[in-house]
């Protein structure tokens, strides 16, 4: 049996639809949560200067299966600014970085 652990998950702005900041105890990842319209107030968050993961989702037509797009980035914000402009198709972004301040130095290796 596993041993249990604790989520947390930050409500940024208050608004349960808006950014959510996820952590596990004892981890020295973070997952964020957000819908696309949210990213021009939030991109300038710690968060997003961070290399990391992201995968950005949504639909193009109403009745279509969903389009997924997974990237990566130094600085995720400077790529998912790139596509906030360029990639009309996502309404959802997760994305995963570390909170590590040894990470930098280990991913310049």
């Amino acid at each position: 049996m596993s041993d249990a652990y604790t989520i947390r998950i930050f409500v940024a702005d208050g608004d349960p639809e808006g950014l959510r900041i996820i952590d596990q105890l004892n981890w020295t990842g973070l997952g964020a949560v957000f819908p696309r319209h949210r990213w021009p107030g939030i991109k300038s968050d710690q968060t997003f200067q961070r290399p990391g993961i992201y995968l950005l989702w949504g639909f193009v037509e109403k009745d279509d299966l969903a389009t997924l797009y997974i990237g990566q980035g130094d600085c995720v914000a400077d790529r998912i600014d790139d596509h906030f402009k360029n990639k009309d198709f996502w309404q959802y972004c997760v994305l995963f970085t570390s909170t590590s301040s040894n990470f930098n130095s280990a991913h310049a290796r």
